[in-house]
């Protein structure tokens, strides 16, 4: 039977760069169908984490160093990060994924754990291993669908993401998957204690002031690689345009892309339903600029 174990730290790839600051303030529970059912307060941030990975792992049928090693290799178990792609939390779940797992808050440590280990079993279950559902995690359902199918590649960040998570290539996953692992934060260490010692080697974002939130419509007028850019797309809009699109209802709305690539920006004059922003359209294109309507 085989049997893999590896250092932890012999590879490191860094999905959302997190900067020295103190702990979360604020208590926070994951909401079971009888009420919390887990709870992360920060004098004990550590452990309250690794009890509720293993518990996590246990409910949905997962390794309990599997979810540690693929939540440390997301975030380094940094609550509050962000990634480049707009990846949020712990558990790095960008907006839509979070909306369609019903995750209200990514950056709710205790929430995303429990989101994060039932997304996980849901795609070990679909795909029919460990492997895969990393690959389905990191990638996206789509990619890690159109690569067994043969139709389709992974990106570079995948595939490193997936050996190190798992020890083990993409390849050998689809291709003939090993079985017997262990997955083992430490031989020499039951998972309590080797995860705590992992643990105490994070390192936590401080939080960003929260911006405005969007409208649940936007007429985007252009884009750019970062908000100057985008900025600088309205601002050369004619100013019959910007009469109809004033300045003080823009928004910068991120647009992820496929891969590592970082999100587009796109420049969107806000509307608060299809019909208005459709009419919003309209006006904006007959005063001579090009526009589109979209949902945010």
């Amino acid at each position: 039977m085989l049997r893999a174990t590896f250092s932890l730290f012999a590879i490191t790839l860094a999905l959302a760069v997190p900067v020295q600051a103190d702990p979360p303030p604020a208590i926070t529970c994951s909401e079971g169908a009888s009420g919390k059912r887990h709870c992360i307060r920060p004098v004990s941030f550590e452990a309250d984490v690794c009890l509720q990975i293993e518990a996590e792992a246990r409910l949905n049928g997962l390794p309990p160093g599997y979810l540690a090693r693929l939540l440390w290799q997301e975030s380094r178990f940094d609550p509050n990060a962000v990634s480049p792609a707009r990846a949020m939390g712990i558990a790095q779940f960008i907006a839509p994924t979070a909306r369609l797992r019903g995750l209200a808050d990514a950056f709710n440590p205790a929430q995303s754990i429990e989101s994060s280990a039932s997304y996980l079993a849901e795609m070990t279950r679909r795909y029919g291993n460990l492997g895969l559902a990393a690959i389905g995690y990191n990638g996206g359902e789509r990619r890690v669908e159109g690569w067994i199918a043969g139709t389709g590649g992974l990106a570079r960040e995948t595939v490193d993401y997936v050996r190190i998570v798992t020890g083990h290539t993409a390849e050998r996953w689809r291709d003939d998957p090993p079985i017997g692992l262990t997955f083992a934060l430490d031989d020499d260490k039951p998972f309590q204690a080797a995860c705590i010692a992992m643990a105490a080697n994070r390192r936590v974002t401080p939080l960003a002031v929260p911006e405005p939130p969007l409208s649940p419509w936007g007429v985007q007028v252009g884009y750019g690689l970062n908000p100057t850019r985008a900025r600088s797309a309205y601002d050369a809009l004619n100013p019959s345009c910007r009469r109809v699109a004033p300045a003080s209802r823009l928004q910068l709305v991120p647009q992820p892309r496929r891969g590592s690539l970082p999100p587009i920006i796109a420049a969107r004059v806000g509307a608060e339903n299809r019909s208005q922003a459709l009419e919003l359209c309209r006006a904006i294109s007959a005063a001579g600029c090009i526009c589109r309507a979209y949902r945010n």
